[in-house]
């Protein structure tokens, strides 16, 4: 009886004792302890890998042959791995890309390239060498009527074939075997090795184009095949692109993301309510907002090799005549534009080549080209040229003139300010048409504008990615500009292998295009950009795309 009452009272201890422990664990609400809270929510609540960017614009086509736009490119080089592809430095190194090493020839003709072992496109086959041959010789056969086909004329053959003039056997591009790919040169070109990172030299799979058929390719996520760090799950045009994470991506350890959703927000008010609720991870600052961000921890000012012009339409209307383009050109009063209306970082141009682009000797081209080619607001001398070219043209006054520009909230003010410019000081009368970006990329191409605003970024890093494109009967040269001194220097710059001497061509290149004022130069631009403090590793880069997602990561967003 009495043992009965001891093992009674044992178990009554322990279960005052359990209650006791129970009741240490609870404040005097009841409520969990904070250390366990914490460990209970970042269990619950780990970092999604998702990242929400703004596009600004629906692509207009992402076939790697035939884009030539920087919305179609930012997306091509999140899903396509080229031969190479620039690290987070800005650098080119063995295996960053599709090949594992690469030979040069002491002449600096024949690039062999050996490509890694494994790799695989996104539907589970090999990429070869063959993949390569295939697609390269595909941007140059003229019935893909590719614009970017110049790019590949360092190439032997290429120009002769891509003109009409050559077969594709005569192109120096072979597959020696599925891993090993040969390329001849027609002279020594410094830029050919960054350029095979470039848009137009990023593959497809040969059996699979030529089972879709290359006008369809790129149309939708289905058809294209991926051999990037992700893959095209969603186009819902003009609104989103959803990409995810590629499972067969040979270097898939090293990308974080699951999901990358680029919205397609053209308004600036949108955009930011967007970011400033957590939508958007990283926004563009609207010049109407930079007051309200520019002092934030979030915010940043990225210059980049890009330039914005007043692209004249040089074979019609009255912007044929070299003293009507130099008046528009003079009128404008860019330290104003750029601090008043885009207030973004982005610098006055008075030249075509942007800072920080490499001339000869790696020293900053724009301190070798004579720039700046023209005074900056120099209104007489505008409406000097401006009574020149009418008379020459045998007008009395300027006829109603077209000024083409995107319909985002920043082009349309940008506009706005260049005709106000314009009607003070040369009292043109000038007409805003402001058009989604692939319907003003259209009407670019087909010589649908009396001026349009323009822009270009590089390329690759280096001058020829802003000159070669003005060539005549260049794919790019939509200003459709024409000098044959001009065509002449840019070709002596592609052929010989004197890097001074190149530079040379290029300088004086440049002073004949701005002479004719083929563009008038507007400014050199700038990113204004807020991004949240939880984006690690979103590279900016300074030429090529607007966003390398390859390394980017989400770390601390629900902290």
């Amino acid at each position: 009886m009495k043992r009965r009452n001891w093992l009674a009272l044992l178990l009554t201890l322990v279960l005052a004792l359990s209650a006791l422990l129970a009741g240490c664990s609870a404040n005097n609400n009841g409520t969990q302890s904070k250390s366990n809270s914490d460990t209970s929510k970042q269990t619950a609540k780990a970092d999604e890998q998702v990242i929400n960017l703004n596009l600004r614009a629906d692509p207009p086509n992402l076939n790697p042959f035939t884009s030539t736009d920087i919305a179609s490119f930012d997306v091509l080089n999140d899903v396509l791995d080229g031969l190479v592809r620039y690290d987070k430095n800005g650098e080119i190194k063995p295996g960053s890309g599709l090949a594992k090493s690469w030979d040069i020839s002491s002449d600096g003709l024949t690039y062999t390239f050996h490509l890694k072992d494994g790799i695989k496109w996104s539907d589970g086959n090999p990429i070869t060498a063959q993949d390569f041959e295939y697609s390269w010789k595909k941007v140059l056969d003229p019935k893909t009527a590719s614009q970017y086909a110049y790019q590949f004329f360092y190439i032997q053959g290429a120009e002769e074939y891509n003109s009409g003039n050559g077969t594709a056997d005569q192109v120096g591009i072979k597959a020696l075997d599925d891993k090993t790919l040969q390329v001849k040169l027609k002279s020594p070109a410094p830029q050919f090795l960054g350029l095979t990172a470039f848009g137009t030299y990023l593959p497809q799979e040969k059996s699979f184009v030529e089972k879709i058929g290359v006008d369809k390719l790129g149309s939708s996520p289905d058809t294209l095949v991926y051999s990037g760090p992700f893959v095209i799950k969603e186009w819902n045009h003009d609104q989103s692109v959803v990409l995810e994470k590629n499972p067969n991506y040979w270097d898939k350890d090293s990308v974080k993301l699951e999901k990358v959703n680029f919205l397609i927000i053209k308004d600036a008010n949108t955009q930011a309510q967007n970011y400033d609720n957590g939508t958007l991870d990283q926004m563009r600052v609207p010049s109407d907002l930079m007051e309200k961000y520019k002092n934030t921890k979030e915010f940043s000012v990225k210059p980049v090799a890009g330039n914005w012009y007043i692209q004249f339409n040089d074979k019609k209307g009255i912007f044929k005549n070299v003293n009507i383009r130099k008046a528009f050109t003079l009128a404008i009063n860019r330290k104003a534009f750029t601090e008043q209306v885009l207030k973004d970082g982005s610098i006055p141009a008075m030249s075509i080549i942007p800072p920080g682009v490499p001339g000869y000797n790696n020293e900053d081209f724009i301190k070798q080209d004579g720039a700046p080619f023209f005074k900056d607001n120099d209104v007489q001398a505008a409406k000097d040229y401006l009574n020149k070219g009418l008379k020459e043209l045998g007008l009395t006054k300027l006829p109603t003139i077209t000024f083409t520009a995107d319909d985002t909230t920043g082009a349309k003010k940008a506009s706005e300010a260049l005709q106000q410019m314009w009607k003070q000081n040369l009292g043109a009368d000038v007409q805003l048409k402001n058009e989604a970006f692939k319907i003003r990329i259209d009407d670019m191409n087909k010589g649908n504008f009396d001026m349009v605003l323009a822009g270009w970024s590089a390329d690759y890093n280096d001058p020829m990615t802003f000159l070669d494109m003005w060539e005549t009967d260049n794919g790019n040269n939509t200003a459709f500009y024409s000098n044959p001194e001009y065509d002449k220097l840019i070709d002596q710059a592609k052929v010989t292998g004197d890097l001074k001497q190149r530079n040379d061509y290029m300088i004086q290149a440049e002073k004949i295009a701005m002479d004719d004022m083929a563009i008038g130069p507007l400014y050199f631009q700038a990113y204004a950009l807020v991004t949240k403090s939880y984006v690690k590793d979103l590279i900016v880069p300074t030429f090529g795309t607007e966003f390398e997602l390859k390394w980017a990561y989400i770390q601390g967003k629900n902290k």
